[in-house]
């Protein structure tokens, strides 16, 4: 009969180690020190990555590895589970959106530009081994559906009452966010199908972005309106890790590994094939061809093309690859010279190089370069369109003794920024941000965060305060606008 071994003490391990002097040492599965050599990757003992260091509590992203990390004995399997909750009271101000007013009524609607941020992350993992010594398992990720806007009854609101806080908890339920299986050996590599698998996904290195709440998760998130948001373009946002592939992902040798990636649409595993009338339609991820605007932005045939190596000299660690991506196109169905002709993109021919370097396991440096035709967060560029070329540098430093950790971190992006190629004055998009934030490991699985983060857009001739208008025609009102954003907050983990 097979034994299962359950592995729940990740966190409560992990924050115990970042709480004391020894900080600087981690215990693995088998009890063991963890063998890691300044790369900037630390596992905890379940498994899981932690992207950072013991204080930060992986308060950036969080994933699996490109092999898996808990190795049960043969005929055995490891069950494992991760929980964490963040609860943030957060303040952001803008400018260049004619002050506090919304976006599109321009009415001078004010905006309170505070409030309570929060979300949870509940993560399971499955590790098996044959008695021959076939290592499989399964990951997913669960994480919460989060609503913006209160409702209330119409009747009373009039009257101002019945806004009801209470209302939003009956949305916020529970969802899949990640799901992947794999098989495979330690000496053949690993087969694996799912999300979150790619190249881009598994070996980006260099974005420093795990020290705080982070541009990847800050995007889209603060308290304030979308259009004053800079766009973080690296593959570890959604548009791009949730894509369902298959993936292999080779053995360490002499430090190196590589990862070859497919998808064949732009879908994740739960869409299905997105069509259900015989004639196809908006949303049909497996058309090869389509005569609806919504479907011909889409990519199809993604290969990603990924080689790390990582390696530890004396006290130096050292991180750095590269990755190439390519993509074909849902092609423009309708007949050239119709009204409907219209838009048509390029495929995705991305190029990515980045690099880490870390010192004694205290200060890490480094930085990413991503560029080719790509537009948006991961989206397509339209023919003719600005090439786009973004980049990254930052560092961190932990004080293992106290614990705490402190990062700094830029990025700049210069991309088309609108679906269609740039004319009449337009000129390309710009979108930049600094972060600076600090983590403190309080005590077992809890950590204190502390962040501050600046960000712009910037687009000659486009105004981003009614971005709907004609984006064809030269706008010199609103073409620079920047947001500011204050926060602090607890992390508790388990």
């Amino acid at each position: 009969m097979r034994k299962v071994t359950l592995l729940l003490a990740a966190g409560t391990i992990l924050a115990q180690a970042a709480g004391t002097a020894q900080a600087s040492r981690l215990i693995d599965i088998q009890g063991n020190p963890d063998t890691v050599t300044g790369t900037g990757t630390l596992s905890t003992p379940d498994g899981f990555i932690e992207l950072g260091s013991p204080a930060t509590g992986a308060q950036g992203q969080e994933s699996e590895a490109a092999t898996p990390w808990s190795k049960p004995a043969p005929g055995t399997i490891n069950m494992r589970v991760n929980l964490f909750v963040n609860e943030f009271p957060m303040m952001s101000w803008w400018s260049g959106m004619n002050g506090n007013g919304t976006p599109a009524s321009n009415a001078g609607n004010k905006q309170q530009g505070f409030g309570i941020w929060g979300y949870i992350r509940i993560d399971l993992g499955i590790d098996g081994q044959t008695k021959n010594g076939i290592r499989y398992g399964a990951f997913t990720e669960i994480r919460e559906n989060n609503t913006t806007a209160i409702t209330g009854s119409t009747t009373t609101a009039t009257s101002g009452f019945g806004q009801s806080a209470s209302a939003d908890s009956s949305d916020n339920t529970l969802y899949v966010r990640h799901a992947s299986v794999y098989l495979g050996t330690d000496e053949l590599g690993f087969l694996r199908i799912g999300t979150a698998i790619g190249a881009d996904n598994l070996l980006e290195t260099g974005l420093n972005d795990d020290y705080d709440i982070g541009w990847v998760n800050l995007t889209g998130l603060i308290n304030a309106p979308t259009n004053v948001q800079p766009l973080w373009p690296w593959a570890d946002t959604g548009p791009e890790y949730m894509a369902a592939r298959i993936t292999y992902a080779s053995p360490v040798i002499a430090g190196f590994d590589g990862v070859v990636s497919y998808a064949p649409n732009n879908s994740t595993p739960f869409d299905g094939s997105g069509c259900s009338a015989a004639y196809g339609g908006v949303g049909c991820a497996t058309q090869s061809s389509s005569q609806f605007a919504g479907d011909i932005g889409r990519y199809r045939n993604e290969v990603g093309l990924g080689l790390r190596y990582r390696n530890a000299f004396g006290p130096v660690g050292l991180a750095i690859a590269g990755i190439w991506t390519v993509s074909g196109v849902v092609n423009n169905a309708n007949i050239p010279g119709t009204a409907t002709f219209g838009e048509r993109f390029n495929g995705l021919n991305v190029g990515n190089v980045g690099a880490q370097f870390t010192f004694d396991h205290a200060i890490s440096v480094g930085g990413n370069v991503l560029w080719g035709n790509f537009n948006g967060t991961w989206g397509l560029q339209p023919a003719g369109g600005a090439t786009a070329v973004a980049w990254t540098v930052g560092g961190k430093y932990t004080l293992l003794q106290a614990p705490m950790t402190l990062g700094v971190n830029y990025f700049s992006y210069k991309y088309n920024g609108i679906t269609v190629p740039l004319e009449n004055g337009i000129g390309p998009r710009t979108s930049q941000g600094v972060d600076v934030g600090a983590t403190y490991g309080l005590g077992p699985g809890i950590v204190l965060l502390a962040e501050y983060a600046w960000g712009q857009n910037s687009q000659t001739g486009f105004n981003f305060l009614n971005p709907s208008s004609n984006q064809t025609v030269f706008d010199g009102r609103n073409n620079k606008v920047w947001v500011q954003l204050l926060t602090a907050g607890v992390s508790v983990r388990f």
